[in-house]
């Protein structure tokens, strides 16, 4: 894979974070499909790690930059503040956004990153 795919990889994984940090502040702090998506996203970003370990990356500052990068995605996605006692909002009647999740539709955004 080329050094410009594992960036485009990265921006991908930025931009779903970027979604989940929004819907942990807001409409979403109890909701326990926060905690699957972190979960998703966490083994996502150690998959690109090793991935990005066995390349053959030419210049090793550039490998290091990408590590660099996926060390920062992880540490954001570390410290998503996640409420302790979380369940399913719209089982219990309480999710004040309908039909669809919004954290699930977040994540499935991971399928939109290539290799992702």
């Amino acid at each position: 894979m080329t050094v410009e795919a594992f960036q485009n990889q990265l921006l991908g994984y930025k931009a779903i974070l970027g979604a989940l940090e929004d819907l942990t502040r807001d409409i979403c702090v109890n909701c326990i499909s926060l905690e699957a998506a972190k979960t998703r996203v966490e083994k996502g970003l150690r998959n690109l790690a090793k991935d990005i370990e066995a390349e053959s990356i030419p210049c090793t500052e550039t490998k290091g930059n990408l590590k660099n990068r996926i060390d920062a995605l992880s540490k954001a996605t570390d410290e998503l503040n996640i409420a302790e006692d979380t369940f399913c909002q719209k089982t219990a009647g309480v999710c004040k956004m309908g039909a669809a999740c919004f954290t699930t539709s977040a994540v499935d955004s991971l399928k939109l990153v290539p290799g992702a």
